[in-house]
C-alpha cells in the first residue's frame, strides 16, 4: 500500500515538473517573441526616422540649390548687366574728359570692372547647374580665387592622381561641403594660410582642407552650424567627412567618397 502511494506520488511530482516547464517555456517563448517583435518595432522606428531625417535634409538642399540658382543668374543676368552697362558709360565718360579730370573715374571705372568679374565668377559658383558642367577641381580653383582677391588668407589648391568620374549632384554637394568649409575659415579662423588638396584614387576621392587658425576645442559637443551642414551634406551622398582641430593650431577636414560601382563602372567606359 505505502509502495503504490509513492509511486503516486512520484507521478503527482513528474506532471507537475513537466506542467512548471512547459509553462516556463511558454513564458520564455512569449517573452522572446515579444522583445523580438518590440526590437523590430524600435528599429522600424529608428529607420524611419533616418529616412525621414535624410528626406527633409534632401528637401533643404534642393531648395537651397533653387533658391542658388535664382541669385546665381540674377548675379549674372542683371546685375552682371548694369555692371557691364555702368562700365560702357563710365569708358565712354573718360572720352569726354580733360586729361587732369580723368584719374578719379579711371579709379571707378577700375572698380566696377573688378566688380563684374567678382558678379561674374560669384554667379558660377551659386548656380548648381553652372557647377555640373565644370570639372570638379576647377569648380573649387574659381572659390579659391575668390576668397584670395577679397580676403587675407592665402589659400592654394593642390590635385594629384588622374580624375575619376563623379555624378553631377554628387560633385555640387561635395563642392558645397568645401565651400562651407572656406567660408568657415574665412569668417571664424582668422587663418593666414588654407591649403586644400585633391587626391584622386583609384575607386574613391579624398579631399583634405587644413588651415592655420585658431582652431577649436573638440571636446566641445556643440557643433557649429558650419560643421553641422557639411556633415549632413556629406551623409546624403554616403561619404565619410572627419574633422581634427585643437586650440591655437588650426584646423584640418577630411572628406572621402566612394562612387556607387556602376558610377565607377561608368567611368571606367569613358
Amino acid at each position: 500500500m505505502v509502495q503504490q502511494i509513492s509511486k503516486h506520488e512520484v507521478l503527482l511530482v513528474v506532471y507537475f515538473i513537466i506542467v512548471v516547464v512547459v509553462l516556463v517555456f511558454l513564458f520564455i517563448l512569449f517573452f522572446y517573441t515579444f522583445q523580438r517583435r518590440k526590437n523590430k518595432l524600435l528599429i522600424e522606428k529608428v529607420v524611419a526616422q533616418k529616412e525621414y531625417e535624410s528626406a527633409l535634409v534632401q528637401v533643404e538642399n534642393e531648395i537651397q540649390e533653387a533658391t542658388l540658382k535664382n541669385v546665381g543668374m540674377e548675379l549674372h543676368d542683371n546685375v552682371g548687366q548694369l555692371l557691364s552697362v555702368a562700365k560702357m558709360q563710365l569708358r565712354s565718360g573718360l572720352m569726354l574728359l580733360p586729361e587732369d579730370k580723368k584719374e578719379t573715374f579711371t579709379e571707378a571705372l577700375e572698380t566696377v570692372d573688378l566688380s563684374l568679374i567678382e558678379v561674374r565668377q560669384l554667379s558660377k559658383t551659386v548656380n548648381g547647374e553652372v557647377l555640373a558642367n565644370m570639372d570638379l577641381q576647377d569648380a573649387i580653383q574659381v572659390e579659391i580665387d575668390r576668397i584670395n582677391r577679397f580676403s587675407h588668407t592665402n589659400s592654394t589648391l593642390t590635385v594629384s592622381g588622374d580624375p575619376i568620374f563623379v555624378g553631377e549632384r554628387e560633385k555640387i554637394i561635395i563642392f558645397r561641403i568645401v565651400q562651407e568649409c572656406c567660408s568657415n575659415v574665412i569668417k571664424h579662423a582668422d587663418a593666414e594660410h588654407l591649403v586644400i588638396d585633391i587626391s584622386y584614387k583609384e575607386e574613391h576621392l579624398h579631399i583634405f582642407i587644413k588651415d592655420d587658425g585658431i582652431g577649436y576645442n573638440t571636446q566641445n559637443n556643440k557643433l557649429g552650424s558650419g560643421l553641422i551642414n557639411m556633415q549632413r551634406r556629406a551623409e546624403m551622398i554616403h561619404a565619410q567627412l572627419v574633422a581634427h582641430s585643437k586650440q591655437g593650431h588650426g584646423t584640418e577636414i577630411t572628406l572621402t567618397y566612394q562612387p556607387p560601382l556602376h558610377e565607377t563602372a561608368q567611368s571606367s567606359h569613358r
